[in-house]
């Protein structure tokens, strides 16, 4: 079995508003599948094959959406990284991440990832999209060993915060960046941000929207976000980036989430 993507849906009245359960797409023998879990994840390695049930075949048509003469479509270079998705919903999830990165591609900034554009198949359908491959996540670069959030940041107390303060501003200058072409990222984790160097770049737009939207049905990471917030606002990064920014300094008294 091979987790290809999971997401946390959420509901209930507004004032319980809370977790129901995780949805998850898989492959199995060549066939994929989605499937449901009442278990929380904080990374694809944790879900386990009897953690799920109703579990479905889905038709490839349902997952890989089709190519449109307005995205641009790309060889592989070899400087780049393709990142296959497999949207837990609806394949119009990934329409609106090319979307986004077709913007992006239009305006570029030196701290959001450098997309090049789709890897379209005989068919006609996506099954990937191309960026300039970078070094490692930043989950990576602090916390190889894979530390959960609170072990990791009592392990930061006295950290170097010259060295923070300048990966926040590259950071906030990409935010700033992204926030002013109408479009909020929505999932800003450590394992979202890469280094080219010691650069930081965000990455990873599957949940990113236009400003104002609905995120009721938009993926986010579990312990980096507001899980009552249910509307796409530049709010939402910056104060995701202000417990990246916590969480690297291991100034756990202060944890927004």
């Amino acid at each position: 079995m091979y987790i290809l993507e999971y997401s946390e849906d959420f509901g209930g009245p507004e004032d319980d508003f809370a977790f129901q359960k995780t949805t998850i797409v898989y492959e199995m023998s060549g066939s994929i599948y989605r499937a449901y879990s009442r278990k929380r994840y904080a990374s694809k390695e944790e879900i386990q094959f009897g953690d799920m049930f109703s579990t479905n075949k889905i038709q490839g048509a349902l997952i890989f959406p089709e190519f449109s003469d307005k995205f641009t479509k790309a060889e592989r270079p070899s400087d780049c990284s393709t990142c296959p998705q497999y949207p837990a919903l609806i394949r119009e999830t990934w329409i609106e991440e090319v979307k986004t990165c077709e913007i992006l591609k239009k305006n570029p900034h030196p701290n959001i990832a450098q997309y090049h554009g789709c890897a379209v198949v005989n068919d006609g359908s996506i099954r990937g999209i191309y960026f300039t491959k970078y070094d490692q996540t930043l989950m990576g670069k602090v916390n190889p060993a894979g530390r959960n959030k609170i072990d990791f940041a009592y392990e930061r107390r006295g950290a170097d915060r010259a060295e923070v303060d300048r990966w926040m501003e590259g950071i906030s200058q990409g935010l700033k960046h992204l926030h002013g072409l109408g479009i909020v990222h929505n999932d800003l984790n450590p394992c979202n941000i890469m280094f080219q160097g010691d650069t930081p770049v965000i990455i990873d737009f599957d949940s990113a929207r236009p400003h104002g939207h609905n995120l009721s049905l938009v993926k986010r990471t579990h312990g980096w976000h507001r899980e009552k917030t249910k509307v796409a606002l530049p709010m939402n990064d910056l104060a995701a980036l202000q417990e990246i920014q916590l969480w690297l300094l291991g100034e756990i008294e202060q944890f927004q989430f």
